[in-house]
């Protein structure tokens, strides 16, 4: 029964994203010029993950988007650090974003998802350190502008889009200009299912 009611929801929400989402949302969903991206950047298909390191669900994704990017060369992945978890998550996302401007972020985002220690600053920094990331200049990119206007950018498109928790897919064709046939998806996929949206999109 909860199955069901759990996909009753996801269709109706499904189904209003589709009747409600503008082109600007869409645009801002695949195309963020501060984006974090993996994979192919120039992928015919892309997958748009709202996450946050200290979600469990999300830490189970680490694995599943890492063999997702190794199966389909085809394929984007957009990151959208949505840290609803807290201060700590913040200053995960921050330094996620920081490490972005070091040419980094993908290796960095998966250390951060699949590491064993403690969430807390000095493991952060220390996991930047020993990536041979410029600690000093993360710091201050931490808190720059510009990474303070994604996390704000990424808040804004969430409340726009009704999402109540993480993770959060979205799925469809790099070029797609309206919502009409992206798939949708909140919470843990399995690689198979996330597969079949990607092939769907294909």
């Amino acid at each position: 029964m909860i199955t069901k009611c759990l996909k009753y929801l996801m269709f109706a929400f499904g189904l209003l994203f589709s009747l409600n989402a503008s082109a600007d949302v869409v645009k801002s969903l695949f195309h963020h010029e501060q984006d974090p991206v993996a994979g192919n950047p120039k992928g015919s298909v892309t997958v748009v993950e709202f996450f946050d390191y200290q979600c469990s669900h999300c830490i189970n994704m680490a694995p599943v988007i890492s063999a997702i990017i190794k199966a389909n060369p085809k394929v984007r992945i957009v990151f959208k650090e949505y840290p609803i978890r807290g201060p700590m998550s913040e200053i995960a996302a921050r330094a996620a974003l920081a490490a972005n401007m070091q040419g980094k972020y993908y290796e960095f985002n998966h250390a951060l998802m699949t590491t064993s220690l403690a969430m807390n600053e000095n493991n952060i920094l220390d996991i930047a350190k020993s990536m041979g990331l410029n600690v000093k200049k993360l710091k201050k990119d931490m808190n720059s502008s510009t990474v303070t206007n994604v996390i704000q950018a990424n808040y804004a498109l969430a409340r726009e889009l009704n999402l109540t928790g993480t993770p959060a897919f979205f799925v469809g064709k790099t070029n797609a200009k309206d919502s009409k046939n992206l798939n949708f998806t909140l919470g843990e996929m399995s690689q198979t299912e996330l597969q079949d949206a990607i092939n769907h999109a294909i």
